[in-house]
């Protein structure tokens, strides 16, 4: 009401000023433009008149001459004079105006010697002296007449002006006449409007309470008023349900509403009310409340000093909500979220169990065909036949000379046994070979379940390592399945520092992008099917990304691939990426996936830092 007020004062005021100050301006811009040409044609008069009367006492001086049969030097200086005056008048842009005469005076002036002059030499210029003295006079007029004709204009606006204030008060009668009567019928409507907004506003403020009555009870949340002594304190109806108390009863204070709050959250709560009342601040709070029944329920309290009442001075005015089931559901949501880490955590192991299965099993089949050349060698024995040629030897060890020498047999005996020993040695060579393959073999079984160990007995410790190495080991696992079904790896590891983190899990993350590389790969149905992984420093830590030409992502699925249960694959389980970016975000870091689309291919990134939380804390 009275911003309305004020703003029909204002425009009152502006209907009497705003008409005067318009005359007003446009009298002052016409005086300043009046005051200009009158500071611009007043120099140009003074020399438009000088040089008029520097020309009649040159004048003057001729008609003298008639009588004195000679002209003066003085005369003549009036002349030259006169000459410069006009000139100055050509030179700031009267040439239009002043052009004629100038060069009149000035050609005059070049054949009049400066000394003096005589009757005879004056009597031929006689004519070109009178119309000098008529452009002259025509100047000195000319300006003159623009001098007068800004004073006439002057005097005009004057009478204007005069005649311009009158109708603009006029003008102001008649608007603040208007206005005065507007003012009075649109404060009648606005009081009038504003009596029906009362009612409404109060109608609706019955409404609210109903409803918010209706409301609190719904939510089991409850309203309370405290002031800001501590002493007297205000419980809604359903603050008693909210704390099982009878409102016949039960006499809500400080110290009976602090007796019904849980032992352990009874300080915390006393000192988060106590607080916010002598900062004058808001209250968010959390306690347990102990009912008479034995169960326990968990509230949230809000509240905020009010201190819009002079009368009451700051309360303290909040809301109580029972948020038990909701604190029950956060707790089922901790161990799920727990099991789902446990869970996570053995799907990874058993990922890299099972490929450590596959690489022993690549290396168990190079054992297998070594055990069966070496068993093959055992079961035909080239050195049966040397029994043989002993069993001869000793029939004829009588006649051993005679049988070499002349029994057909006894003649290819030393060839016989020089292919003989010729195949044992063969035979002992490629079983030199073969046990040395099955040696080799055997160690590097040792040197997987060795690893594998390793990673096992390390799970939950943090723990110094070269991220290259980590990134070797995991391609080390999949390198028997990126062999079988032909998929090239190149690696570009940069110079990165070494970072603190749970080897096991940045291990399962790897294991399983990798696979999905392979399988990415495999699907793609390309010839050239590779995998790159690069090594780099990223902000504070360090990023690996393992990126493949395979089958891509489809744009819908890039805001879903971390999802938990989504997958694309027919026996996917939709685990593995979901779990690897939880695992990343434990450490600190995050995972990313980049797809230009279908058959463009898929780059994951794992940023890590270079410590994990965990170990800053600790």
């Amino acid at each position: 009401m009275k911003r309305a007020t004020d703003k029909l004062i204002a425009l009152q005021f502006l209907a009497v000023v705003l008409p005067i100050a318009v005359v007003l301006l446009f009298q002052l811009a016409a005086d300043a433009r009046r005051a200009a040409s009158l500071d611009h044609s007043r120099p140009l008069r003074i020399l438009a008149e000088d040089a008029r009367e520097s020309y009649k006492t040159f004048i003057n001086g001729a008609a003298d001459a008639v009588d004195t049969n000679s002209l003066g030097a003085k005369s003549v200086e009036a002349l030259r004079t006169s000459a410069a005056r006009l000139a100055a008048l050509a030179a700031r842009g009267e040439g239009p105006n002043v052009g004629e005469a100038a060069e009149a005076v000035r050609s005059l002036a070049a054949v009049i010697p400066p000394k003096g002059a005589t009757l005879n030499t004056l009597l031929p210029l006689r004519e070109r002296i009178t119309r000098g003295d008529v452009l002259t006079k025509a100047v000195g007029d000319e300006f003159e007449s623009r001098d007068e004709f800004v004073v006439k204009d002057a005097i005009a606006s004057a009478v204007i002006q005069k005649r311009a204030v009158a109708g603009a008060l006029i003008i102001t009668a008649i608007l603040t006449v208007l206005f005065v009567l507007a003012t009075r019928r649109r404060l009648k409507a606005r009081m009038e409007a504003d009596i029906a907004k009362e009612r409404q506003r109060r109608a609706e403020l019955e409404t609210i309470s109903i409803r918010f009555g209706i409301a609190t009870r719904a939510a089991r949340a409850g309203v309370y008023e405290l002031n800001g002594d501590g002493l007297n304190l205000w419980w809604s109806d359903t603050m008693h349900e909210l704390y099982a108390q009878s409102p016949t009863t039960f006499r809500p204070t400080m110290a009976s509403w602090l007796e019904l709050i849980h032992p352990d959250d009874r300080e915390a709560a006393q000192a988060a009310i106590t607080g916010a009342i002598r900062d004058n601040g808001q209250l968010r709070s959390q306690y347990r409340v102990m009912r008479p029944d034995g169960s326990v329920c968990h509230i949230a309290s809000l509240a905020a000093v009010s201190t819009d009442s002079v009368d009451l001075g700051p309360r303290l005015v909040g809301i109580d909500l029972d948020i038990t089931d909701r604190v029950e559901a956060d707790e089922r949501e901790r161990r799920l979220q727990h099991q789902l880490r446990d869970a996570s955590r053995q799907a990874g192991m058993a990922e890299i169990a099972t490929n450590v299965l596959h690489n022993v099993g690549n290396v168990l089949n190079s054992v297998n065909i070594s055990a069966s050349l070496v068993e093959d060698r055992v079961k035909k024995p080239r050195a049966a036949g040397l029994n043989k040629v002993v069993g001869l030897l000793q029939q004829h060890e009588t006649d051993l000379g005679a049988f070499v020498s002349v029994d057909e047999r006894g003649k290819h005996l030393p060839f016989y046994l020089g292919q003989l020993s010729e195949h044992l040695l063969l035979d002992q060579k490629v079983a030199l070979q073969e046990l040395e393959s099955l040696r080799k073999n055997i160690d590097h079984i040792k040197e997987i379940v060795s690893m594998q160990q390793s990673y096992s007995k390390l799970v939950g410790v943090p723990e110094r390592l070269a991220v290259s190495t980590l990134v070797d080991d995991a391609l080390r696992m999949n390198m028997g399945a990126f062999n079988r079904h032909g998929v090239t790896v190149k690696c570009d590891y940069q110079e990165v520092p070494q970072i603190v983190v749970e080897k096991h899990k940045v291990l399962q993350i790897l294991v399983n992008l990798l696979r999905n590389a392979k399988y990415a790969c495999e699907a793609a149905e390309r010839n050239n099917k590779h995998v790159d992984v690069r090594v780099a420093r990223h902000a504070d830590g360090v990023q690996i990304s393992i990126a493949d030409n395979g089958i891509g992502i489809q744009p819908e699925h890039m805001t879903r691939i971390f999802s938990h249960g989504f997958t694309t694959k027919k026996d996917g389980h939709g685990f593995g990426l979901h779990s690897g970016a939880l695992a990343a975000r434990e450490m600190g870091g995050a995972l990313r996936v980049e797809s230009a689309g279908p058959g463009s291919g898929a780059m994951f990134t794992l940023e890590l830092p270079l410590r994990s939380p965990e170990t800053v804390d600790a």
